[in-house]
Protein backbone atom coordinates (compact mmCIF):
# COMPACT_ATOMS: atom_id res chain seq x y z
CA UNK A 1 0.00 0.00 0.00
CA UNK A 2 2.51 2.21 1.49
CA UNK A 3 4.39 1.93 -3.02
CA UNK A 4 0.93 2.77 -4.24
CA UNK A 5 0.65 6.08 -2.60
CA UNK A 6 4.30 7.21 -3.38
CA UNK A 7 3.25 6.04 -7.12
CA UNK A 8 0.17 8.13 -6.81
CA UNK A 9 2.06 11.19 -4.88
CA UNK A 10 4.89 11.29 -7.44
CA UNK A 11 2.32 10.99 -10.33
CA UNK A 12 0.54 13.92 -9.41
CA UNK A 13 3.37 15.69 -8.93
CA UNK A 14 4.63 14.71 -12.45
CA UNK A 15 0.68 16.10 -13.52
CA UNK A 16 1.29 19.13 -11.46
CA UNK A 17 4.28 20.39 -12.78
CA UNK A 18 3.14 19.64 -16.41
CA UNK A 19 -0.02 21.64 -15.63
CA UNK A 20 2.52 24.69 -14.08
CA UNK A 21 4.70 24.43 -17.52
CA UNK A 22 1.37 24.81 -19.50
CA UNK A 23 -0.10 27.48 -17.68
CA UNK A 24 3.25 29.87 -17.87
CA UNK A 25 3.42 28.76 -21.45
CA UNK A 26 -0.24 29.98 -22.18
CA UNK A 27 0.60 33.28 -20.45
CA UNK A 28 3.31 33.98 -22.30
CA UNK A 29 1.45 33.53 -25.49
CA UNK A 30 -1.70 35.62 -23.36
CA UNK A 31 0.98 38.60 -22.32
CA UNK A 32 2.07 38.82 -26.50
CA UNK A 33 -1.59 39.48 -27.67
CA UNK A 34 -2.75 41.67 -24.74
CA UNK A 35 -2.66 45.76 -25.72
CA UNK A 36 1.20 46.87 -24.10
CA UNK A 37 -1.31 49.69 -22.14
CA UNK A 38 -3.51 47.11 -20.72
CA UNK A 39 -0.77 44.80 -19.46
CA UNK A 40 1.07 47.91 -18.06
CA UNK A 41 -1.79 48.63 -16.10
CA UNK A 42 -2.69 45.18 -14.83
CA UNK A 43 0.76 44.21 -13.84
CA UNK A 44 0.20 47.74 -11.63
CA UNK A 45 -1.93 46.06 -9.37
CA UNK A 46 0.33 45.00 -6.15
CA UNK A 47 0.28 41.54 -4.96
CA UNK A 48 -1.17 41.39 -1.99
CA UNK A 49 1.77 40.86 1.08
CA UNK A 50 0.94 39.56 4.72
CA UNK A 51 3.59 39.43 7.76
CA UNK A 52 3.50 37.70 10.53
CA UNK A 53 4.93 38.47 13.95
CA UNK A 54 4.46 37.08 17.53
CA UNK A 55 3.31 39.95 20.12
CA UNK A 56 2.24 38.70 23.79
CA UNK A 57 -0.21 35.78 23.50
CA UNK A 58 -1.21 36.18 20.07
CA UNK A 59 -0.22 36.30 16.65
CA UNK A 60 -0.60 39.76 14.15
CA UNK A 61 -0.99 38.84 10.84
CA UNK A 62 -0.82 41.95 8.69
CA UNK A 63 -2.13 42.50 5.25
CA UNK A 64 -1.50 45.06 2.68
CA UNK A 65 -2.98 45.17 -0.01
CA UNK A 66 -3.82 48.11 -3.25
CA UNK A 67 -6.91 48.66 -1.10
CA UNK A 68 -5.07 49.31 1.91
CA UNK A 69 -3.91 47.36 5.16
CA UNK A 70 -6.26 44.83 7.37
CA UNK A 71 -4.79 43.84 10.74
CA UNK A 72 -5.74 40.96 12.68
CA UNK A 73 -4.73 39.33 16.13
CA UNK A 74 -5.24 35.62 16.36
CA UNK A 75 -4.21 33.38 19.38
CA UNK A 76 -1.08 32.19 19.29
CA UNK A 77 -2.08 28.89 20.71
CA UNK A 78 -2.72 26.54 17.68
CA UNK A 79 -2.13 29.09 15.24
CA UNK A 80 -0.65 27.75 11.74
CA UNK A 81 -1.00 28.22 7.91
CA UNK A 82 -4.41 26.70 8.11
CA UNK A 83 -5.70 29.41 10.39
CA UNK A 84 -3.71 31.59 8.06
CA UNK A 85 -5.30 29.98 5.28
CA UNK A 86 -8.78 30.43 6.71
CA UNK A 87 -8.44 33.98 7.90
CA UNK A 88 -7.51 34.92 4.16
CA UNK A 89 -10.26 33.54 2.75
CA UNK A 90 -12.50 35.95 5.37
CA UNK A 91 -10.52 38.70 3.43
CA UNK A 92 -12.17 37.17 0.24
CA UNK A 93 -8.34 35.16 -1.35
CA UNK A 94 -6.69 32.31 -1.34
CA UNK A 95 -3.07 31.14 -0.54
CA UNK A 96 -2.14 31.36 -3.98
CA UNK A 97 -2.80 35.17 -4.30
CA UNK A 98 -0.53 36.57 -1.68
CA UNK A 99 2.76 36.34 -0.56
CA UNK A 100 3.56 35.54 3.24
CA UNK A 101 6.80 36.58 5.39
CA UNK A 102 7.47 36.10 9.01
CA UNK A 103 8.55 39.23 11.01
CA UNK A 104 12.14 38.01 12.58
CA UNK A 105 13.89 39.78 15.30
CA UNK A 106 16.56 41.52 13.46
CA UNK A 107 19.37 40.51 16.30
CA UNK A 108 19.01 36.89 14.72
CA UNK A 109 20.74 38.26 11.58
CA UNK A 110 23.98 38.60 10.40
CA UNK A 111 24.70 42.26 8.63
CA UNK A 112 27.89 42.70 6.34
CA UNK A 113 28.23 45.72 4.07
CA UNK A 114 29.20 45.68 0.55
CA UNK A 115 29.53 47.92 -2.54
CA UNK A 116 28.80 46.35 -5.88
CA UNK A 117 29.61 47.85 -8.84
CA UNK A 118 26.72 48.41 -10.91
CA UNK A 119 28.27 46.64 -13.99
CA UNK A 120 28.41 43.63 -11.43
CA UNK A 121 25.11 43.25 -10.95
CA UNK A 122 23.98 40.79 -12.97
CA UNK A 123 25.87 38.32 -11.10
CA UNK A 124 25.36 39.41 -7.87
CA UNK A 125 23.90 35.78 -6.70
CA UNK A 126 27.33 34.68 -7.10
CA UNK A 127 29.07 37.59 -5.64
CA UNK A 128 27.14 36.82 -2.60
CA UNK A 129 27.87 32.54 -2.38
CA UNK A 130 31.55 34.09 -3.15
CA UNK A 131 31.31 36.81 0.18
CA UNK A 132 29.79 33.79 2.71
CA UNK A 133 32.58 31.04 1.44
CA UNK A 134 35.34 33.45 1.68
CA UNK A 135 34.47 36.33 4.42
CA UNK A 136 32.80 33.96 6.90
CA UNK A 137 33.02 31.22 8.77
CA UNK A 138 29.44 29.64 7.15
CA UNK A 139 28.18 27.05 4.96
CA UNK A 140 26.28 27.79 1.74
CA UNK A 141 24.00 24.96 3.05
CA UNK A 142 23.50 26.34 6.61
CA UNK A 143 22.50 29.41 5.77
CA UNK A 144 20.34 31.24 3.93
CA UNK A 145 21.28 34.88 2.49
CA UNK A 146 20.22 37.87 0.23
CA UNK A 147 21.58 41.43 -0.22
CA UNK A 148 19.05 45.42 0.32
CA UNK A 149 20.14 48.25 -1.52
CA UNK A 150 20.84 50.77 1.34
CA UNK A 151 21.85 54.80 0.78
CA UNK A 152 24.97 55.41 0.11
CA UNK A 153 26.15 54.57 -3.24
CA UNK A 154 27.62 56.29 -6.24
CA UNK A 155 26.85 56.29 -9.82
CA UNK A 156 29.24 53.36 -10.39
CA UNK A 157 28.80 51.73 -7.13
CA UNK A 158 25.76 50.18 -5.11
CA UNK A 159 25.88 50.25 -1.38
CA UNK A 160 24.06 46.92 -0.30
CA UNK A 161 23.41 45.11 3.01
CA UNK A 162 23.95 41.33 2.97
CA UNK A 163 21.85 39.95 4.93
CA UNK A 164 22.55 36.26 6.52
CA UNK A 165 20.71 33.62 8.88
CA UNK A 166 21.48 30.50 10.08
CA UNK A 167 18.82 27.94 8.63
CA UNK A 168 18.08 26.25 12.14
CA UNK A 169 17.69 29.91 14.26
CA UNK A 170 15.24 30.50 11.53
CA UNK A 171 13.28 27.41 11.37
CA UNK A 172 13.19 28.19 15.09
CA UNK A 173 11.50 31.68 14.79
CA UNK A 174 9.14 29.87 12.26
CA UNK A 175 8.13 27.35 14.12
CA UNK A 176 6.91 29.55 17.08
CA UNK A 177 4.76 30.84 14.52
CA UNK A 178 3.45 27.88 13.55
CA UNK A 179 4.74 27.82 10.27
CA UNK A 180 7.71 25.86 7.98
CA UNK A 181 10.28 27.42 5.42
CA UNK A 182 8.25 25.76 2.87
CA UNK A 183 5.22 27.62 3.92
CA UNK A 184 6.31 30.95 3.26
CA UNK A 185 7.86 33.33 0.72
CA UNK A 186 10.34 35.31 2.02
CA UNK A 187 12.12 36.49 5.46
CA UNK A 188 11.33 40.08 7.21
CA UNK A 189 13.55 41.56 9.93
CA UNK A 190 12.13 43.81 12.26
CA UNK A 191 12.53 47.11 12.82
CA UNK A 192 13.21 49.69 15.69
CA UNK A 193 10.28 51.78 14.75
CA UNK A 194 7.96 48.58 14.69
CA UNK A 195 7.68 48.28 10.88
CA UNK A 196 9.26 44.98 8.83
CA UNK A 197 11.64 45.17 5.99
CA UNK A 198 11.64 41.95 3.29
CA UNK A 199 15.43 41.02 2.99
CA UNK A 200 15.43 36.81 1.83
CA UNK A 201 13.04 36.21 -0.42
CA UNK A 202 12.16 32.39 -0.73
CA UNK A 203 10.30 33.32 -4.53
CA UNK A 204 12.35 35.13 -6.46
CA UNK A 205 10.32 38.98 -7.40
CA UNK A 206 11.21 38.62 -10.80
CA UNK A 207 8.97 35.03 -11.27
CA UNK A 208 6.16 35.99 -9.47
CA UNK A 209 3.04 36.39 -11.44
CA UNK A 210 0.73 39.51 -10.89
CA UNK A 211 -2.55 39.02 -9.20
CA UNK A 212 -4.54 38.94 -12.73
CA UNK A 213 -2.46 36.30 -13.83
CA UNK A 214 -3.04 33.63 -11.29
CA UNK A 215 -6.88 34.63 -11.71
CA UNK A 216 -6.41 34.12 -15.68
CA UNK A 217 -4.44 30.45 -14.87
CA UNK A 218 -7.98 29.49 -13.09
CA UNK A 219 -10.09 30.77 -15.70
CA UNK A 220 -8.34 28.76 -17.70
CA UNK A 221 -8.07 25.37 -15.62
CA UNK A 222 -12.13 26.07 -15.22
CA UNK A 223 -12.72 26.84 -19.15
CA UNK A 224 -10.37 23.47 -19.77
CA UNK A 225 -12.60 21.80 -17.62
CA UNK A 226 -15.60 22.78 -18.76
CA UNK A 227 -14.62 22.04 -22.84
CA UNK A 228 -13.50 18.61 -21.65
CA UNK A 229 -16.96 17.74 -19.89
CA UNK A 230 -18.88 19.31 -22.90
CA UNK A 231 -16.70 16.95 -24.90
CA UNK A 232 -17.45 14.12 -23.57
CA UNK A 233 -21.12 14.85 -22.93
CA UNK A 234 -21.63 15.44 -26.94
CA UNK A 235 -19.31 12.33 -27.68
CA UNK A 236 -21.71 10.19 -25.62
CA UNK A 237 -25.02 11.31 -27.00
CA UNK A 238 -23.61 11.00 -30.72
CA UNK A 239 -22.95 7.90 -29.48
CA UNK A 240 -25.99 6.88 -27.79
CA UNK A 241 -27.97 8.12 -30.90
CA UNK A 242 -25.58 6.05 -33.38
CA UNK A 243 -26.42 2.91 -30.72
CA UNK A 244 -30.37 3.88 -31.14
CA UNK A 245 -30.04 4.05 -34.81
CA UNK A 246 -28.00 0.83 -34.31
CA UNK A 247 -30.86 -0.95 -32.38
CA UNK A 248 -33.78 0.65 -34.42
CA UNK A 249 -32.14 -1.06 -37.32
CA UNK A 250 -31.58 -4.40 -36.41
CA UNK A 251 -35.28 -4.79 -34.56
CA UNK A 252 -36.63 -3.85 -38.41
CA UNK A 253 -34.49 -6.53 -39.72
CA UNK A 254 -35.57 -8.43 -37.19
CA UNK A 255 -39.14 -8.09 -37.80
CA UNK A 256 -38.51 -8.51 -41.60
CA UNK A 257 -36.83 -11.76 -41.15
CA UNK A 258 -39.62 -13.10 -39.31
CA UNK A 259 -42.47 -11.60 -41.54
CA UNK A 260 -41.01 -10.94 -45.03
CA UNK A 261 -40.78 -7.67 -46.39
CA UNK A 262 -43.92 -5.76 -48.65
CA UNK A 263 -45.43 -9.52 -48.61
CA UNK A 264 -42.97 -11.38 -49.71
CA UNK A 265 -41.26 -14.31 -47.36
CA UNK A 266 -37.63 -14.09 -47.37
CA UNK A 267 -36.86 -17.09 -48.85
CA UNK A 268 -39.43 -16.03 -51.89
CA UNK A 269 -37.06 -12.31 -51.74
CA UNK A 270 -33.73 -14.22 -52.47
CA UNK A 271 -34.63 -16.43 -54.94
CA UNK A 272 -36.33 -13.20 -56.61
CA UNK A 273 -32.96 -11.55 -56.21
CA UNK A 274 -31.01 -14.49 -57.79
CA UNK A 275 -33.58 -14.19 -60.95
CA UNK A 276 -32.39 -10.36 -61.57
CA UNK A 277 -30.17 -10.13 -64.40
CA UNK A 278 -27.51 -8.51 -63.96
CA UNK A 279 -25.69 -5.82 -66.03
CA UNK A 280 -22.79 -7.86 -66.95
CA UNK A 281 -24.61 -10.52 -68.16
CA UNK A 282 -26.66 -8.55 -70.58
CA UNK A 283 -23.57 -7.09 -71.91
CA UNK A 284 -21.78 -10.26 -72.11
CA UNK A 285 -25.09 -11.94 -74.07
CA UNK A 286 -25.14 -8.72 -76.35
CA UNK A 287 -21.68 -9.74 -77.13
CA UNK A 288 -22.33 -12.99 -78.44
CA UNK A 289 -25.37 -12.08 -80.51
CA UNK A 290 -24.51 -9.27 -82.51
CA UNK A 291 -22.43 -9.65 -85.48
CA UNK A 292 -18.69 -8.19 -85.80
CA UNK A 293 -19.69 -5.36 -88.08
CA UNK A 294 -22.28 -3.73 -85.50
CA UNK A 295 -20.79 -1.10 -83.51
CA UNK A 296 -22.68 0.85 -80.72
CA UNK A 297 -22.81 4.67 -79.79
CA UNK A 298 -24.93 4.46 -77.36
CA UNK A 299 -26.65 2.31 -74.94
CA UNK A 300 -29.48 3.05 -72.02
CA UNK A 301 -31.36 0.31 -69.34
CA UNK A 302 -34.00 0.97 -67.00
CA UNK A 303 -36.58 -0.38 -65.64
CA UNK A 304 -35.83 -3.63 -67.55
CA UNK A 305 -35.75 -2.16 -70.72
CA UNK A 306 -32.95 -1.44 -72.83
CA UNK A 307 -32.00 0.69 -75.81
CA UNK A 308 -28.97 0.79 -78.78
CA UNK A 309 -28.19 3.54 -81.00
CA UNK A 310 -25.26 2.59 -83.44
CA UNK A 311 -24.05 1.43 -86.57
CA UNK A 312 -24.41 -1.74 -88.59
CA UNK A 313 -24.14 -3.00 -92.30
CA UNK A 314 -26.95 -4.80 -91.87
CA UNK A 315 -29.35 -3.17 -89.16
CA UNK A 316 -32.89 -4.79 -90.64
CA UNK A 317 -31.58 -8.09 -88.90
CA UNK A 318 -30.74 -6.65 -85.48
CA UNK A 319 -34.02 -6.85 -84.42
CA UNK A 320 -35.19 -10.63 -85.28
CA UNK A 321 -30.90 -11.15 -84.05
CA UNK A 322 -32.32 -9.76 -81.05
CA UNK A 323 -35.40 -11.60 -80.63
CA UNK A 324 -33.76 -15.08 -81.20
CA UNK A 325 -32.08 -14.61 -77.59
CA UNK A 326 -33.60 -16.09 -74.25
CA UNK A 327 -32.49 -13.37 -72.53
CA UNK A 328 -34.28 -10.21 -74.80
CA UNK A 329 -37.75 -10.09 -75.76
CA UNK A 330 -40.00 -7.54 -77.52
CA UNK A 331 -37.32 -5.67 -79.90
CA UNK A 332 -38.25 -2.94 -82.37
CA UNK A 333 -36.92 -0.05 -83.79
CA UNK A 334 -37.51 3.13 -81.97
CA UNK A 335 -36.10 5.13 -85.04
CA UNK A 336 -36.27 4.75 -89.05
CA UNK A 337 -33.06 2.98 -90.21
CA UNK A 338 -30.78 5.75 -92.06
CA UNK A 339 -27.60 5.05 -94.18
CA UNK A 340 -24.51 6.99 -92.93
CA UNK A 341 -22.07 8.34 -95.48
CA UNK A 342 -18.95 8.58 -93.28
CA UNK A 343 -19.56 5.06 -91.42
CA UNK A 344 -20.61 3.55 -95.12
CA UNK A 345 -22.53 1.92 -92.62
CA UNK A 346 -27.09 1.96 -91.38
CA UNK A 347 -27.65 4.27 -88.27
CA UNK A 348 -29.87 2.43 -85.98
CA UNK A 349 -31.94 2.50 -82.64
CA UNK A 350 -33.38 -0.64 -81.31
CA UNK A 351 -35.37 -0.93 -78.04
CA UNK A 352 -35.85 -3.80 -76.49
CA UNK A 353 -37.35 -6.04 -72.47
CA UNK A 354 -34.44 -7.85 -70.75
CA UNK A 355 -36.48 -11.42 -69.68
CA UNK A 356 -36.62 -11.81 -65.72
CA UNK A 357 -34.90 -8.48 -65.48
CA UNK A 358 -35.59 -5.64 -63.14
CA UNK A 359 -33.10 -2.94 -63.53
CA UNK A 360 -33.66 -0.47 -60.00
CA UNK A 361 -31.32 2.37 -61.38
CA UNK A 362 -30.90 3.83 -65.58
CA UNK A 363 -27.46 2.97 -66.70
CA UNK A 364 -26.39 5.05 -69.36
CA UNK A 365 -23.50 4.45 -71.94
CA UNK A 366 -22.22 5.07 -75.40
CA UNK A 367 -19.04 4.41 -77.10
CA UNK A 368 -17.75 1.02 -78.67
CA UNK A 369 -19.66 -1.96 -79.67
CA UNK A 370 -19.56 -4.80 -77.70
CA UNK A 371 -18.11 -6.74 -79.94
Amino acid sequence: MAYVSAARSGALHVLAARWQGFAQWWLSGLKEVIPPAWLDWADGEAIPKVTIWHDDETVVCRLTSATGTVEARLPSAGFDVTTLATWLAAQGLSREEVIIGPVISRHLFFLRELAVPKAALGALAKILDQEVVRRTPFQLSDIWHAASVVPGGTNDIVAMCHWIIRKDRAEQALAELGLKSSEVDFLAAGEANGDATAVINFRPAGNEDPPWAARAVRLLAVTALVAALSGLSAFEWSQASVATTIETALAEARQGAQNGHDGIDPAGRLLAMKSEVSVLEVWDELSRILPDHTFLTESRMADGKMTLSGFSADAARLVRIIDQSPLFSGAALTAAITPDATEHKDRFSISFKIRGGRMTRPVAGAGSAPR
